[in-house]
């Protein structure tokens, strides 16, 4: 029995043990998850929100932090610069205050073409190249005054004759007169013979005179017509022989220096006086004609004269070439609501080609006092332009200043000097939107 119950109480010891283990970890874990919940139920220090605040009714202040998220960016006002125009279309043309359509005076047959020397083609010779002498072709340049053909005309040689036939007949009938005044004064002679011849005379002076004008009207020298009266009195003399040879020659001679732009004749053509020989034109410089879109024009009139321009072409990028304004045409084109305008562009080196293509830019002189900002700078709301000012750099407020648009490009609007803005201050351009929109729907702070 007594064995029994030493049995029975270890048994019991051992249960309050772990008893008593299960109430200590229960309390450590009571006061552990009171600790911790303590702990979370005490509230955080609140963070201090950053946000853009309106200060007055035309500034607002901007975050550091929140400026770098939004990508605040801020360009400095310019003085006005000289501006171009958008770049016109145009194309390149012969002046035709220098073209030279060359004709013959007189038509007849081509029996000789002009000559010229250039340099003999390339050999495999090292040799230099020896100068040949050849016929005029397209392209080759003249001078004023070199010969380009010769046309054997019949009418010009018939007219040269009949000045010839009227001088001789006019010295012969002279002598006749003269020697009848020396046989009336010895009355060998009746006074009527002497009147004859005396009309005979004033004739022939008027058939020498009418001779010499048609010659004139013709374009033929006074030197020329001298020659022809120095050939009258060579066959004065009966022993004299007749050669003609050269009075049907007509020389074709190039007017002023060019370059031969077309050859319409070759030797054995037969050509009359309105064909077109040669047409010579003076390529140093070239007509260019412009299209300007009529809403550009009273802008382009009010630009001070000359007007230069610059031109470019697609098929040379970067190459310029200057030249100037000369005419802006009356007429509006009713398809294209487009005006023609005239000028010129030198071309010394001959690099510019009648009929290219090209792009054509005037610029606008700059006016003064006006400023320059971009283009992203300046927000409309269709009653007010504005820009948003950063007066001071080491602080983050910004002011907005009402500005006067007076003309604006597709990167640049320029403002006018009434616009409340200096050169070099620093406006905003990238968030100027948002800015506008803070300023007007945030409320302005109250003064305590």
């Amino acid at each position: 029995m007594w064995a029994g119950l030493q049995q029975v109480w270890k048994v019991g010891k051992v249960a309050v043990l772990s008893a008593a283990v299960v109430v200590a970890g229960g309390s450590a874990a009571w006061m552990a998850h009171a600790t911790t919940k303590k702990a979370d139920a005490q509230p955080a220090e609140p963070a201090k929100p950053e946000r853009i605040a309106r200060l007055d009714a035309d500034r607002v202040t901007v975050p550091a932090a929140v400026a770098e998220r939004l990508k605040l960016t801020t360009a400095p006002v310019a003085p006005s610069h000289p501006c171009p125009f958008a770049p016109f279309q145009g194309t390149l043309a012969l002046d035709n205050n220098t073209l030279q359509r060359v004709h013959t005076r007189f038509a007849g047959e081509v029996v000789e073409l002009g000559h010229c020397t250039v340099p003999s083609e390339a050999s495999l010779s090292t040799r230099p190249f020896a100068a040949v002498t050849r016929p005029v072709q397209v392209g080759d340049e003249v001078k004023a005054g070199q010969l380009l053909a010769v046309v054997w005309s019949k009418d010009l040689g018939e007219k040269k004759s009949q000045l010839v036939d009227a001088v001789s007949k006019l010295k012969a009938d002279e002598k006749v007169l003269a020697t009848l005044r020396d046989l009336l004064k010895q009355n060998a002679t009746a006074e009527r013979s002497v009147r004859d011849a005396e009309r005979a005379v004033d004739a022939d002076k008027v058939a020498v005179g009418v001779a010499e004008r048609t010659l004139k009207s013709w374009r033929l020298t006074d030197t020329e017509i001298t020659a022809i009266r120095a050939e009258a009195d060579r066959l004065s003399d009966p022993t004299a022989k007749v050669d003609s040879g050269e009075w049907a020659r007509v020389e074709v001679r190039a007017a002023r220096d060019g370059t031969i732009l077309e050859k319409n004749l070759t030797v054995g053509d037969i050509v009359d006086t309105t064909a077109d020989l040669f047409k010579i034109g003076d390529l140093s410089h070239l007509t260019v004609w412009v299209h300007v879109y009529e809403d550009d024009l009273p802008l382009l009139n009010s630009l001070p004269k000359p007007i230069s321009w610059m031109l470019s072409m697609p098929s040379r990028p970067g190459v310029t070439f200057e030249g100037r304004l000369e005419q802006v045409h009356a007429v509006i084109d009713q398809n294209q609501h487009t005006a023609l305008v005239s000028g010129r562009v030198e071309n010394p080196n001959g690099e510019l080609k009648v009929g290219q293509f090209v792009n054509v830019r005037v610029n606008r002189p700059a006016h003064p006092g006006e400023l320059v900002v971009p283009t992203e700078a300046v927000v409309e709301d269709g009653r007010q332009s504005v820009v948003f000012v950063r007066p001071d750099p080491t602080k983050t407020e910004y002011v907005r200043r009402p500005v006067t648009v007076a003309r604006r490009t597709r990167d640049e609007i320029f403002l006018a000097p009434d616009s409340q803005l200096r050169a070099e201050d620093r406006v905003v351009t990238a968030g100027a939107l948002l800015l506008r929109e803070a300023a007007d729907a945030l409320p302005t702070p109250t003064a305590r």
